[in-house]
């Protein structure tokens, strides 16, 4: 009954939230604006997408985009180094930025007094960014120490790193968008400056803004702000991944405190569309929560994996990768877990589940679409995404799309992608006494 109920809650709620009214404005200069009057609230979130991420990078210089990330908060030509943080500490809110392997997206949440200078700040480092060298050479320190932390020294970090560098031999998703420590510890500020110079242009951007405001009055401050801003040639070229003709198996050693394996298979870009809601769904039916049925069977009641997780991660430009990652104790074989796993998704692919389980999936896709729309940062992060890359379409069908999903569909996806030749596996053995990797350079805020 409780299920129901919520179910009959996200039902009503669709009407109202889940096709947020962005109006839709291109500037002249190619950038897409997409404003949303939303006046429950005295804020304003501001989100700026460039279509710039590690898939644009190549070796000896990758990382570099999250590099440039670090430094669109270091000052440009009239906005302090900090200022922006310093703004949200003024106002309340937060800010923050994400690189990832397609694009990099910068945000704020903020009152909306302080919209005006929101906006000026975000065009200011559309192309006057000052890249100071002494300020790099810290920088690129942090994102160093970053590195370190997020990989070098943590079991978890660095097997999905070493999954990318296995499953993918010529796509630049082979390294995640963290990049190489030698290529990080060697980063010019003149490799900085042409990337930047290269990517950051209106017409490769997509501005996305929300809240208490007036769509004309914002329109004509955008337009105030970003117009004069020149449009790029945005020109790629980026090297298809061939096609995986067998598994791929690799082990290494880490400090953990048990066995872990990677399990991933090679998937179709997200403009497939309907064979990306599949495989989401596919997610909840296998890990979506404690009652999902591979969490369920393989950690609570046969208590042959410490824990189990998977996810559908769709990429832009190329295949992606559907990951699954299982801890287990040091006793356990690895042939055993992997066989443990690869019986989950067989009960998938021959169609061993109940349509109450793909319902209950549906349910919880539903539900989290929703709860997706609560926020103007969550709502505006999906508009810019999806709007970029030309999948609006797919977003706001979404819903229909899962709902017109059937059990044979779920049979047909899983046959289809779950197969050995696209199957990449990392083993990771722990290592005891062991120390960490220590930098003691510049230290600062990780991002």
């Amino acid at each position: 009954m409780r299920r129901l109920a919520l179910l009959l809650v996200v039902l009503l709620m669709i009407p109202q939230l889940a096709f947020a009214k962005f109006i839709h404005y291109k500037l002249s200069n190619g950038l897409n604006v997409y404003l949303e009057e939303n006046h429950s609230l005295p804020i304003v979130n501001v989100t700026i997408l460039y279509k710039v991420g590690c898939a644009d990078e190549y070796n000896s210089i990758t990382g570099i985009s999250h590099m440039l990330e670090h430094m669109n908060f270091r000052g440009s030509k009239h906005y302090k180094d900090g200022f922006i943080d310093d703004l949200t500490m003024k106002y309340g809110g937060i800010d923050n930025a994400q690189t990832s392997f397609d694009f990099t997206v910068y945000f704020t949440t903020i009152s909306k007094k302080a919209l005006k200078q929101v906006l000026g700040f975000y065009a200011d480092n559309m192309d006057n960014l000052l890249l100071d060298k002494q300020k790099f050479l810290k920088e690129r320190s942090v994102v160093y120490q970053e590195r370190l932390w997020r990989i070098d020294n943590s079991a978890d970090g660095f097997l999905y790193f070493t999954l990318h560098n296995l499953a993918y031999k010529a796509s630049p998703y082979r390294w995640t968008p963290i990049g190489f420590a030698y290529d990080i510890r060697h980063f010019t500020i003149r490799e900085l400056k042409d990337y930047y110079e290269k990517y950051y242009a209106p017409n490769n951007a997509v501005l996305v803004i929300s809240g208490d405001i007036n769509d004309d009055t914002v329109l004509n401050l955008a337009k105030r702000l970003f117009g004069s801003k020149k449009p790029k040639p945005i020109i790629r070229h980026i090297t298809k991944e061939p096609s995986q003709l067998g598994r791929r198996i690799a082990y290494i050693k880490k400090p953990a405190e048990f066995k872990k394996i990677a399990i991933a298979f090679k998937i179709p870009s997200i403009k497939n569309g309907k064979d990306s809601a599949i495989l989401d769904l596919i997610t909840y039916m296998l890990f979506g929560g404690k009652t999902a049925i591979a969490y369920d069977d393989l950690v609570r009641k046969k208590h042959v994996l410490v824990d189990i997780d998977g996810w559908n991660e769709s990429r832009i430009w190329d295949d992606g990768l559907y990951e699954i990652f299982c801890d287990f104790q040091k006793k356990e074989s690895f042939e055993n877990a992997r066989r443990y796993v690869l019986n989950e998704i067989k009960k998938i692919k021959h169609g061993n589940f109940s349509h109450e389980l793909l319902k209950v999936a549906k349910e919880k896709a539903d539900m989290d679409y929703i709860l997706s729309q609560e926020t103007l940062r969550a709502r505006n992060m999906n508009e810019a995404f999806y709007a970029a890359f030309n999948l609006l379409d797919y977003y706001k069908n979404y819903l229909k799309i899962i709902a017109n999903i059937t059990k044979k569909d779920i049979e047909n996806v899983a046959k289809k992608y779950f197969i050995q030749n696209n199957e990449t596996d990392v083993y990771l053995i722990p290592e005891e006494n062991v120390k960490p990797v220590i930098s003691m350079q510049y230290k600062g805020s990780l991002r």
